[in-house]
């Protein structure tokens, strides 16, 4: 959809051809707050209008024109009910100038006249006493970021959209709006989320060093902060920066350091999720290119596509806006249809009417009695001729191309269910809170609906799953979904990674107030998830965390099933006889129901106490000690670990991981029992001080990999739940990681020869997943990481050379793989900020 900072735009007219009209609208009356006059068309007088509201090209609302009025004879005598009277709505008080113009229900744009003559629009500014709070927070990344709320404190509100402007030397250099999404000023506000604000300031207006003011408009209140000095590298330096950049790739030694160093100092073009906005009024324009890139050529000949709209007492602005964006996609064959799910409304009923007169490929179709989103969407199913069937809410928004990209990858893929990415857009049209989204990933399925908007399935399909569950309405998707899962391969579920629709936040809406909005919802969903595995003979407990639509899914195999699947835990230690003590007795204090047996790995020991270590604990039941005098080299001393291993399971764990919850190997144990083509599984693990170190690894981050989460509250959800939900990922770390032998001999283990410090337990995941072993994440299977107390870090400069050789190893034998994480979505930058800083990708990168 064409954006303009971020706004969606929903007040053009869709191209769709219709009768020729003559109308006029009128004003004659202006009052503070509210305008009026008449409004006719003259092919059809006899008919009292109904027109669209809108406001900054955005439709707010529809105004009946069926108002008496005397002097009508003088425009049409056969009507004399032509007169309408529109309150502008509260939000628009704010002191910023507006527009308002009109239009007809089915989107033909109505001329404005007054006693002055024609015009274009209707201007208005209206005050609103306010204050504003606003704070500059400096030069970050090469962006000048800040926040600022409109606090009205007769109202008790903190709104965001305050306009900002920047100056230099008096000069205006800038100004944005305040919108983007900044959680960090909500939580500690109590405010609008949508208030922070970031600029780029282009080599253009740059000068090598600036003091800018930065101004709250319209009343030019200075921000606290303001001014700010600031300074920028001259272009020659830049050219010289990116020169050395390049150069670091081909320099092992000391390339690390130096990249960091540079990259730090070089002003780029940076997008975070808090100005998500910014990077959309960019990114989504290219995404049919991008697809046409990925996916090439529209099916010839196009399929017909049944889009479902069950329709139950929407804002009627935002429903006409939602029937806009169908009718303006590029993809010309669909059909829509709405049901009226007895609303009870006559103006709503009366639009739908006008909407399916305006545009033969919509039909409504109108229910006697209200039964719920799951039978309305029903009855559209029944009634749908499309080949494909698009799931639609009656207040949501899609992109123009959304269609069509999503039948391109239709026919490239041969995919019979396709879902995209999805964003949502607040009641201005200003767009936040990106969902970008893994490919596939069932486990995740089973713990959240991650799939949600945008989906399309095949017809055949969606018959063989059967229609949606009423008595799941509120989770009747997520039922849904799982149905499919059941009659589908993996390979017939395809993600399409781009934003093709846009999730309207209400008042009452899960998109603006989460689970909390419905908790039925909660309910309804961990019933389908239960229903589901029962389905599968999966024996599980399902419950909702925290009160939320996320579940967490606890295997509840019987003992039987766990006889014979013995799990050897192996752990190298060099000396630090202390700590590896303490491991092992939380090993053995808190391991319950899973037959083990701890394999000690003494890599050249040499200090006091080791030796009567060693033979302590080779006295202890179900403990082997294997000496391993040869420098350290992780792989191969875990590799000679598991040539000794009884069991049937392996438990790779470093000495600083100390695990404390009496359940965590069962649980680890049983996601293997749960799915005979696990691999591996890898835990949740926490540092000392209670923040996150391990909640799986992001491949392509940072050049070769990275942690997920790094330093984030161990009991927050992250970004779309990914830190609290087990999922599927690309690589686990083998500081606490349970793997299966018979893939770890199938894959020929740890690479000991090129991988013997750093990498290596990516590289085995790497090798799982090629050989088509899957990978899971689990956190519910928390441990304490004292991460590298053993052997240091890799970073030191004693050991850089060596790091950067293994990343080259990696980079070399994964070039293709490591830039395509399938679980980590490709609008996420490679070069940090994991599930934080965007990139901007041109079609010609796909």
């Amino acid at each position: 959809m064409a954006t303009r900072t971020g706004t969606v735009r929903t007040g053009a007219k869709p191209k769709v051809a219709a009768r020729a009209r003559r109308l006029l609208c009128f004003f004659d009356r202006i009052d503070e707050t509210a305008v009026g006059g008449w409004a006719v068309d003259f092919e059809a007088p006899e008919q009292s209008l109904r027109l669209r509201v809108m406001i900054d090209g955005v439709i707010a609302d529809v105004v009946p024109c069926d108002l008496h009025r005397d002097d009508a004879r003088l425009v049409t005598p056969v009507n004399s009910r032509i007169g309408f009277y529109y309150e502008i709505p509260a939000r628009y008080r704010d002191g910023l100038r507006h527009t308002i113009t009109f239009a007809t229900v089915d989107g033909e744009a109505v001329p404005l006249s007054s006693r002055n003559g024609e015009m274009g629009a209707l201007n208005f500014c209206l005050a609103k006493p306010t204050r504003v709070e606003a704070v500059l927070d400096g030069l970050v990344g090469g962006l000048i970021q800040g926040w600022a709320h409109r606090v009205d404190d007769a109202a008790g509100t903190r709104l965001g959209g305050v306009k900002i402007l920047i100056t230099a030397a008096g000069q205006p250099l800038a100004e944005v709006v305040a919108e983007q999404f900044r959680a960090d000023v909500a939580g500690a506000t109590g405010g609008d989320a949508a208030c922070g604000f970031s600029v780029y300031l282009p080599e253009g207006v740059r000068q090598r060093r600036m003091t800018l003011q930065v101004f709250a408009m319209p009343e030019r209140q200075e921000i606290l902060g303001s001014p700010l000095d600031i300074e920028f590298p001259s272009a020659g330096a830049s050219e010289q920066i990116e020169t050395l950049m390049a150069r670091t790739d081909e320099l092992f030694s000391f390339a690390f350091n130096l990249r960091r160093e540079l990259q730090s100092a070089l002003p780029r073009e940076r997008y975070f999720l808090e100005d998500y906005a910014r990077w959309a009024a960019a990114s989504l324009p290219l995404a049919l290119a991008r697809a046409e890139a990925r996916y090439g050529a529209l099916p010839e000949p196009g399929p017909l596509v049944s889009v479902v709209c069950p329709v139950y007492r929407p804002a009627i602005g935002e429903f006409l806006a939602a029937v806009d964006s169908v009718r303006a996609q590029t993809y010309p064959n669909w059909e829509l249809l709405l049901v009226d799910d007895a609303s009870g409304d006559a103006a709503l009923s009366a639009a739908m009417r006008e909407l399916a007169a305006a545009d033969k490929r919509i039909r409504v179709l109108a229910r006697k009695r209200n039964g719920g989103i799951a039978r309305a969407t029903n009855d559209a199913l029944a009634a749908a001729k499309g080949e494909l069937v698009a799931f639609f809410d009656h207040d949501d928004l899609l992109e123009p191309g959304a269609l069509e990209i999503m039948l391109r990858a239709w026919r490239a893929t041969g995919a019979k269910l396709l879902y995209s990415d999805e964003d949502k857009v607040e009641r201005g049209g200003a767009l936040g809170e990106p969902h970008f989204k893994p490919d596939f990933n069932y486990r995740f399925l089973l713990e959240i609906n991650y799939i949600c908007h945008f989906v399309m399935v095949e017809a055949g399909a969606l018959r063989a799953a059967g229609g949606l569950d009423p008595a799941l309405d509120g989770a009747q998707d997520h039922d849904l979904l799982l149905r499919l899962c059941e009659h589908l391969a993996p390979a017939e579920i395809h993600h399409v990674p781009e934003v093709l629709y846009h999730w309207r936040k209400t008042g009452s809406s899960t998109a603006a107030a989460g689970a909390q909005a419905k908790p039925k919802a909660v309910t309804a969903g961990e019933t389908a998830v239960q229903a589901h595995l029962a389905r599968r003979k999966l024996p599980a407990k399902v419950s909702s965390r925290e009160g939320m639509t996320c579940y967490e899914v606890e295997w509840q195999f019987r003992p039987k099933a766990r006889q014979g699947a013995k799990v050897s835990i192996l752990i190298p230690f060099r000396d630090h006889i202390a700590m590896t003590r303490e491991c092992v007795d939380a090993i053995r204090t808190h391991t319950k129901d899973v037959a083990y047996e701890i394999i000690l790995l003494d890599n050249w020991s040499s200090k006091d106490g080791a030796e009567a270590f060693t033979a302590a604990q080779a006295n202890m039941p179900n403990t082997k000690v294997i000496r391993i005098a040869e420098p350290f080299n992780y792989s191969r001393i875990n590799n000679i670990g598991v040539s000794a291993a009884a069991g049937e399971y392996l438990l790779f764990m470093n000495n600083d991981v100390f695990v404390s919850e009496p359940d965590w190997l069962r649980r680890m144990l049983d996601e293997c029992l749960a799915d005979p083509k696990l691999g591996a599984v890898g835990a949740k693990l926490l540092y000392p001080n209670g923040t996150v170190q391990h909640a799986g690894v992001v491949l392509g981050v940072g050049g070769v990999a990275d942690h997920a989460f790094r330093g984030l509250d161990g009991r927050a959800p992250g970004y779309m739940a990914h830190a609290m939900a087990a999922q599927e990922v690309s690589a686990v770390t083998a500081a606490c990681m349970l793997v299966r032998k018979r893939a770890f001999l199938d894959v020929s283990g740890f690479d000991e020869e090129s991988l013997k410090v750093a990498f290596n337990d990516v590289d085995l995941c790497a090798k799982l997943t090629k050989a088509g072993w899957k990978i899971v994440y689990l956190p519910d299977v928390v441990a304490e990481h004292r991460e590298s107390i053993s052997r240091g870090d890799d970073f030191d400069n004693t050991k850089l050379g060596r790091f950067m050789w293994e990343n080259e190893v990696m980079r070399q034998r994964y070039a293709k793989v490591l830039p395509n994480d399938p679980h980590y979505n490709m609008h996420f930058s490679r070069e940090g900020g994991v599930y934080h800083e965007l990139r901007l990708l041109r079609p010609e990168q796909i």
